[in-house]
């Protein structure tokens, strides 16, 4: 009877096999569920799901009649959990189960969780690379659909990397004794497919030259391992169609057709041939080129805004630049919606395009609210005090523009973007900066060895945004044989919500000059205020005691010196960096005067000149182009040899030893007339230097960058002109070096690993000079 009942309820709602429930069976199709109230409801087979997590979404419960729609709902609601590959429901009458009534029994059949993934036969694409695709993870329900997908993945990455025919299969490996599986993924990486040739089809006017640079998918060569050229990818294909109908445009073929392309593969399955049929049409000039619409001014003055003229080659890339020129216009006088659309007029006959950028500029719109999001540690007026644009404030795109670049540059996020958003009502906008918050706060410490100063050690603790606040203080320390640094400095660009810098800086120094010490201690107090965006002006009074003592057995006493220096500096700056911190692109200039006199009550007494120009350039590739020139003169009655100019190092001209670069003069070693002379390093009163850098990414995830490099610089004798030297014979008065290396920006800070080669060697230089330190350079 159990059996029947069994039958006929399976039957009904259709959860089991054919063979068990067969519709020629009268007795099982016609059997009546029973009318008792259910006395109990059962789950069996589940391990790793609580029970009453899955009675508690069931209709069919004790007390209750069966009836056929709740169980096909429960079945369904018990699958919907995703823990469950098979589900049976039995009935068990209630003799059987010895109850009053009837009992429900929900048989599961758990799918079993995932242990381990495994690879095997990727050789070209590392496990990391691969973990980043993964649809599962390792002690999750097995999900058959998540495992194809995360096949898929894998194939297109390989596709990516010019794997054109890789195949990626998977097994599921049952775990004995566990209700747990293994995936293993298989990869059939088979040979890498390179892009041999792209030829184009039908291009009589515009020659391949002036296609190929502006094509995504490039042809293999000789450096493919480096610049990933030559690897075939679909969507960049499709990308590049698009870019080939662009350069037609760019050059009056308005009627261009660039084809679907034919793609085939070499016998050897080694080379992709690629050809793209193009029908240009005709080249069409500029005929007639106006603006039309809502004009806010003289029409003269928003053509004179136009950049392409009537009578030359139709450009769209020259047409789509003179929209934002115009829109940029509007939007600065409030107009946030305009829309600028072209009217063309086409003459077949003179094969001329006359255009009216047609202008609806919309009504004036005022900025409502300006919303800060995600600026979890640096508080709000850090930011809102960088803006160009203030609540209330007529909509200003060049102004709103400004605003994000200077958040920015504050060098505090990793991300900032600006979006606008409807108001109040249609003449108001809400301005939303969402900014990513990146770590400001350093905590160095660091050993390591160079060539010319031996064992190094530095420490810094340092934050860029202290509480905050914007405000930016260091405490470090540097120990080598050649130096000795304590230095604590302290900046506030904001001094009271004001326009005005106040910094100050207290320190203690010992610098091996080889041929003598100088001890300083001191501290300056600084100034500043901007003039307008990106240009402020500093005074900065030092106040420090120098000594000098002599290292050189009989050396010329004359130039040794010491005593305070009170003095005041002047210096004007222009920094335009797109971020402060770690800058990619922009400038920073800087020029200042020293003025050391004797009614300051200083006792070395000189006047110091220096200007400094840094340029920052973003190349392809993520690459990094610098440069950096500094010029510094020093004229005065009476100052200690150590304020003249000493050139070597990895500040300044890398690949020679640390102050080594400076003009000599020979001096009697001893007392016996009848001695020797030795050279003796006196320093330079002016000085030039050059660093030139490209900067590339090496292994980004972990932040290290390479670096080549070439300097050239020197300290010119008080009777030698700028780019003289009377000693050595060097181009263009200069030494010269190149090197390489690499940085990491470390969780700790950015760490500089260098090796300078002399390009113009003295005897002493080494062949390459190996030198570490904390901090960037530029």
């Amino acid at each position: 009877m159990k059996r029947l009942l069994l039958a006929a309820l399976a039957a009904a709602v259709g959860l089991v096999p054919v063979a068990e429930a067969r519709a020629e069976d009268p007795l099982e199709i016609t059997l009546r569920l029973p009318d008792e109230p259910v006395a109990e409801v059962r789950v069996e087979g589940n391990r790793r799901v609580d029970t009453e997590a899955i009675l508690a979404d069931l209709e069919t419960r004790a007390g209750a009649r069966l009836s056929r729609d709740a169980i096909r709902r429960d079945l369904a609601r018990i699958y919907a959990h995703g823990f469950f590959d098979d589900v049976v429901v039995r009935l068990l009458d209630a003799k059987e189960a010895g109850t009053t009534g009837p009992v429900v029994v929900f048989e599961v059949h758990e799918k079993p969780t995932i242990r381990k993934i495994e690879y095997e036969g990727n050789k070209e694409i590392g496990k990391d690379d691969l973990k980043d695709l993964l649809e599962i993870r390792p002690f999750t329900i097995l999900d058959l659909n998540r495992v194809q997908a995360t096949a898929e993945k894998f194939e297109e990455k390989y596709r990516e990397k010019g794997y054109f025919l890789a195949t990626v299969t998977y097994r599921i490996e049952p775990v004995p004794d566990e209700a747990a599986v293994d995936v293993v993924f298989v990869f059939d990486e088979r040979q890498k497919v390179q892009v041999k040739e792209i030829r184009f089809v039908g291009n009589d006017h515009v020659p391949e030259s002036e296609i190929e640079p502006f094509l995504e998918t490039r042809e293999g060569g000789w450096f493919s391992f480096l610049t990933q050229s030559g690897t075939y990818v679909e969507e960049a294909l499709k990308r590049d169609l698009m870019r080939v109908a662009s350069v037609y445009y760019d050059r009056g073929y308005i009627n261009v057709k660039v084809g679907q392309p034919t793609v085939s593969l070499s016998a050897d399955k080694k080379w992709i041939y690629i050809s793209i049929p193009i029908e240009e049409g005709d080249a069409y000039d500029v005929g007639e080129y106006r603006v039309g619409g809502d004009l806010i001014a003289d029409e003269s003055l928003l053509a004179s805004l136009l950049k392409m003229k009537s009578g030359e080659r139709f450009s769209r890339t020259k047409m789509i630049q003179d929209i934002f020129a115009l829109q940029n216009y509007y939007r600065d006088q409030g107009y946030a919606y305009v829309n600028i659309a072209p009217l063309t007029k086409v003459d077949t006959d003179a094969k001329t395009l006359d255009l009216t950028l047609d202008i609806d500029k919309g009504q004036k719109v005022y900025v409502e609210r300006i919303e800060i999001k995600g600026n979890t540690r640096t508080r709000d007026k850090v930011i809102r005090r960088e803006f160009r644009i203030a609540e209330g404030d007529l909509y200003n795109g060049t102004a709103i523009q400004v605003s994000k670049e200077r958040v920015t540059a504050l060098g505090f996020f990793e991300s900032v973007d600006l979006e606008m958003r409807p108001g109040s009502g249609p003449d108001k906008v809400v301005l939303e900066m969402t900014v990513k918050e990146r770590p400001t706060g350093t905590f160095q410490v660091g050993a390591g060895l160079s060539s010319g100063e031996g064992f190094l050690v530095t420490a810094q603790i340092a934050h860029d945004n202290l509480f905050g606040r914007g405000q930016s203080v260091s405490l470090t320390w540097q120990y080598s044989s050649l130096r000795n640094i304590f230095q604590l400095q302290f900046q506030e660009p904001y001094f009271l919500d004001t326009r005005a810098t106040f910094a100050f800086g207290a320190y203690n120094t010992r610098s091996d000059f080889f041929d003598f010490i100088r001890n300083s201690t001191g501290g300056s107090l600084t100034w500043g205020y901007e003039l307008v965006d990106d240009l402020r002006v500093f005074g900065t009074y030092t106040l420090e005691n120098v000594e000098v003592s002599s290292l050189a057995q009989g050396g010329p006493s004359n130039f040794y010196g010491g005593g305070i220096t009170s003095s005041l500096k002047l210096s004007l700056s222009y920094d335009k960096r797109d971020n402060r911190l770690f800058p990619t692109r922009g400038q920073y200039q800087t020029a200042s005067v020293e003025h050391a006199p004797d009614w300051l009550g200083s006792e070395n007494l000189f006047t110091r000149y220096t200007l400094v120009s840094r340029w920052y350039y973003p190349l392809p590739l993520g690459i990094v182009a610098r440069a950096k020139g500094e010029l510094g003169y020093i004229t005065g009655e009476n100052y200690p040899i150590s304020e003249r100019y000493y050139l070597g190092g990895v500040f300044s001209l890398r690949g020679y030893l640390l102050r080594s670069i400076s003009p000599t003069v020979e001096y009697a070693s001893s007392d016996d007339p009848l001695g020797g002379t030795s050279p003796f390093r006196i320093g330079g009163n002016k000085q030039i230097l050059f660093n030139f850098e490209l900067e590339f990414p090496l292994l980004p995830m972990v932040g290290v960058r390479g670096v080549l490099f070439y300097d050239m610089g020197n300290a010119f004798a008080d009777d030698a002109p700028f780019f003289t030297d009377r000693q050595h014979d060097l181009p263009l008065g200069m030494f010269h070096s190149v090197g390489f290396g690499f940085r990491w920006f470390s969780p700790i800070g950015p760490l500089r690993f260098e090796w300078g080669i002399p390009l113009t060697p003295r005897p002493e230089d080494e062949a390459i000079r190996f030198e570490f330190t904390v901090g960037n350079f530029f």
